[in-house]
C-alpha cells in the first residue's frame, strides 16, 4: 500500500513533476487566452465591416453608429465593448483591411487595446501597422511598451545603422543581425550634461539597465561592464558586453561621446577577435560589434568598414527622441548658406553707385 499524503516525503522528482504540471497548465491557459483574443479581434473586424458596408449601401451618416451602440449594449445585456467610440475603431480596422483574407494574422495575435493604439497611429499605413503588430506579438510588449516604440519611430530606426554585415556574414545571418541594430538609439531616459565623458554615459546606461535593454531590443542579455581581456601581457577593457540568444553571438558595444572616427573600427575589430578567442564556446558564432557614437559621417563610416571581415555596425545615439536627423541638419545648413549668399549678393548689387 502506498504512503499516506501526510507521511509522503517530498523528493526532487516530486518537485520536478509539480513544475512540469504547472508549466502545462500555464501553457494551456496561454493558448486559450490567445484563442479568445484572436476570436475577439476578428469579431470586432466583422462588426466594423458590417457597419461600413451598410452605411455605404444605405447612405447612413455617422450618427447611426451611436444608435447601433445603444441598441447592441441594451440587447446584449449591457455587454461591454460596444461603445460608440469602440465601434468607430472596429470600422476603421475594417476600412484598413476590407478583405478578411488580407487581414494580417498578427493583428489577431495582439490585444484589442494594442490594436486601438495602432489604429490611432497608422490609420492609413497598413504595412507599418502590421510591422508593429508583429513586433508587439513577438516581443510580448505591453501597451505602454508598444506606445513608447511608436513614439520613438522604431520602424524607421531598426536596421538603419551603417554596417558591413552584408559581406561579413552569411545572407540569412546578415539579415537577422541587421534587424538587431538601430540608428539612432534613443536614450531618452538619460540626464547627461553636454560635457559628459564616456564612462559617465556607460554608468548612466547601466544605472537604468532595464530601459537600456528595452531600447536594445529582444534577445540581449547583459554580460558585463568594463569586461577585462588579457591579451599577451596587456589588459584591455570592453565598455559593455552582451550575449544575444537568438543570434548566438557575443555583442560588444563601444561607447563614444564624440563623433565616429575611422580608428574606432580597428579597435573594435581587435576586441571582437579577443572575445572570439577567449569567450566563445560550443556553437557560439562570430561576435558582433556596435560602435555607438554621438555623430557619424556615413561616407566615412562605410569606407572605414570596407574590407573589415569582423561584423561591425556604426550607429549613433541621442537622448532626445525629437532631436533632428543629422542629414536634415546638414540640408538646413546648406539652405541657410545659400540664402545668406543670395542676400549678400542682392545687397551688394543694390548698393552699387548709379552709372
Amino acid at each position: 500500500m502506498g504512503e499516506s499524503v501526510d507521511s509522503f516525503a517530498v523528493s526532487d522528482d516530486y518537485r520536478a513533476l509539480i513544475e512540469r504540471l504547472k508549466q502545462r497548465v500555464r501553457a494551456a491557459q496561454a493558448r486559450a487566452a490567445q484563442a479568445v483574443n484572436s476570436q475577439l479581434v476578428m469579431l470586432y473586424w466583422s462588426i466594423g465591416r458590417e457597419i461600413l458596408t451598410q452605411q455605404q449601401v444605405s447612405g447612413w451618416g455617422d450618427d447611426v453608429v451611436g444608435r447601433i451602440s445603444a441598441d447592441l449594449t441594451a440587447d446584449m445585456g449591457g455587454a461591454r465593448g460596444f461603445s460608440r467610440r469602440n465601434l468607430f475603431y472596429m470600422r476603421r480596422l475594417a476600412t484598413l483591411w476590407p478583405d478578411p483574407e488580407k487581414v494580417p494574422p498578427v493583428v489577431a495575435h495582439i490585444g484589442w487595446s494594442h490594436n486601438r493604439l495602432l489604429l490611432d497611429a497608422f490609420t492609413d499605413q497598413p504595412d507599418v501597422y502590421a510591422w508593429y503588430a508583429a513586433k508587439a506579438s513577438e516581443q510580448r510588449w505591453s501597451r505602454r511598451e508598444l506606445e513608447a516604440q511608436i513614439h520613438l519611430r522604431l520602424h524607421e530606426r531598426q536596421g538603419a545603422a551603417v554596417t558591413n554585415f552584408a559581406h561579413a556574414l552569411a545572407p540569412a545571418d546578415a539579415d537577422r543581425a541587421l534587424q538587431t541594430v538601430k540608428d539612432p538609439y534613443v536614450f531618452d531616459f538619460l540626464d547627461l550634461a553636454e560635457s559628459a565623458r564616456e564612462r559617465e554615459l556607460e554608468q548612466a546606461l547601466i544605472d537604468d539597465i532595464q530601459r537600456f535593454l528595452l531600447e536594445l531590443g529582444s534577445g540581449f542579455a547583459f554580460y558585463g561592464r568594463q569586461k577585462a581581456l588579457l591579451v599577451g601581457e596587456q589588459e584591455f577593457f570592453l565598455d559593455l558586453l552582451f550575449y544575444h540568444h537568438t543570434l548566438r553571438r557575443f555583442v560588444v558595444i563601444d561607447l563614444k561621446v564624440g563623433r565616429f572616427e575611422p580608428e574606432h573600427v580597428s579597435k573594435m575589430n581587435f576586441y571582437l577577435n579577443a572575445v572570439d578567442e577567449q569567450l566563445r564556446v560550443g556553437d557560439d558564432r562570430d561576435s558582433v560589434g556596435i560602435i555607438l557614437a554621438a555623430g557619424r559621417d556615413d561616407t566615412v563610416a562605410k569606407l572605414s568598414l570596407h574590407r573589415v571581415s569582423a561584423p561591425i555596425a556604426v550607429s549613433t545615439w541621442q537622448t532626445d527622441a525629437s532631436a533632428p536627423d543629422p542629414h536634415e541638419l546638414a540640408e538646413l545648413e546648406d539652405v541657410r548658406a545659400r540664402l545668406v549668399e543670395r542676400i549678400t549678393h542682392h545687397r551688394s548689387a543694390s548698393t552699387k553707385p548709379l552709372g
